[in-house]
């Protein structure tokens, strides 16, 4: 029995860090390039997405056909809007409530990545 316990020690170290999944990125897919802002402009315009979390939740973002009649985001059971701006290379978001914030904005192919500017996470946009 006694012999078992470092077995079963070491068995649970690896699930715990299997559960804990890899750390969130922090660098753009390998091949990343900057988007202008016409670009960006056209890519967000009248568009939905969903964002993966590190957490494992999700938050949805609605960009309305004009960039300044606003933008809804969904998350953790909260919404708030706002109102967007594109800019080279990234785009920026007002909010009424939750700290407004500058992404990075990155393409590989046809898909979409942010650089969030609060936390320094890719995540990749994903069309609803």
């Amino acid at each position: 029995m006694k012999a078992m316990v470092p077995a079963l020690l070491s068995v649970v170290a690896v699930l715990a860090g299997c559960a804990a999944g890899p750390p969130p990125a922090a660098d753009f897919p390998p091949g990343a390039r900057i988007p202008a802002t016409g670009e960006i402009t056209s890519l967000l315009r009248g568009k939905s997405f969903t964002l993966a979390n590190p957490n494992g939740s999700t938050t949805r973002v609605d960009h309305a056909a004009d960039a300044s009649s606003g933008i809804v985001v969904y998350f953790g059971g909260r919404s708030d809007s706002g109102t967007w701006r594109a800019e080279d290379g990234r785009v920026c978001y007002q909010f009424k409530t939750i700290p407004s914030a500058c992404n990075d904005v990155r393409m590989v192919g046809a898909n979409i990545y942010f650089k969030r500017g609060s936390s320094g996470q890719v995540v990749q946009l994903v069309p609803r």
